[in-house]
This record gives C-alpha cells, sequence and structure tokens, in this order.
C-alpha cells in the first residue's frame, strides 16, 4: 500500500514535469500543486501523518503558494520582451488555424503556439502554410 510521504512525492514530481516540459510554464496552475504535493511530502519526512492531515497539508499549502506566486508569475508571463538574437527569429512555423492581427496558432520547434500578425494590414495567412517569426511577445509569436 502506498503512504502519503511516497504519493505526494509521485505526483509532486510528475506535476512539476508536465508543466516544464508540456506547458513550459504556460498555465502554472500544475506547478501550484506540484510545488503543493512536494511541501506535503517534506512535512511527511519530518512527521508521520495519516492521509486526512496530509491532504489538509496539501491543499492548505497549495492555496498558499497559489496566492504567492500567481501574481508575480503573471506579471513575468505578461510583460512583453524583445529577444534579439533569440533562436525562434526568424526561423519558419507552420500555421495550424487561419493567423490574423487579432490572433491565430501556429507551430514552432514541436509546440503550438499562439500567434498574431505582426503587421495589422497583412492578409491573414491561412492554415496549411508557413509564416516567418518575427518577434516574440510573452509567450505569442509574431509573424509575417
Amino acid at each position: 500500500m502506498m503512504t502519503p510521504f511516497y504519493f505526494f512525492l509521485i505526483l509532486a514530481i510528475a506535476l512539476i514535469a508536465i508543466e516544464l516540459m508540456v506547458f513550459q510554464l504556460s498555465i502554472f496552475w500544475l506547478l501550484f500543486i506540484g510545488l503543493g504535493a512536494l511541501i506535503t511530502s517534506l512535512v511527511l519526512t519530518s512527521m508521520e501523518m495519516s492521509w486526512l492531515p496530509s491532504t489538509v497539508v496539501f491543499v492548505g499549502s497549495t492555496v498558499i503558494i497559489s496566492l504567492l506566486l500567481y501574481r508575480p508569475l503573471k506579471r513575468w508571463q505578461d510583460k512583453p520582451s524583445k529577444l534579439p538574437g533569440h533562436d525562434a527569429i526568424g526561423q519558419s512555423v507552420q500555421v495550424l488555424e487561419t493567423v490574423s492581427a487579432t490572433g491565430g496558432k501556429v507551430r514552432w520547434s514541436g509546440v503550438d503556439w499562439a500567434a498574431k500578425l505582426v503587421d495589422a494590414d497583412q492578409t491573414p495567412i491561412e492554415p496549411g502554410t508557413s509564416a516567418t517569426i518575427v518577434e516574440m511577445s510573452g509567450i505569442e509569436l509574431k509573424v509575417k
């Protein structure tokens, strides 16, 4: 039978890994829940608890982590950034959903990205064609 310590440790590793490798810090919630599970497993190393108190520690630590980290991480994510010399600039992307001045979706480096046209007057780019990355703004690509 699995103990609360191992359960929360495995949960922490899985959720943090998924957030970092799959979502690339784009949604944060799996990170917050994973950190809550990690804190719970650390608490369980110093004191033995049954499932109910462990779950209370898990929920409490997840809520506290979320309240402390959401705004700073959201500000960081929303902060426009120019990345001169970034390896994405100049790369070709596959258009998955029509890209216009208001938005769209492209695939670059095996990941689907939100994208917008760099020039609002440009004709929308249709799915199945390719576009070129001109700029990155947060987690959104600007293409032409």
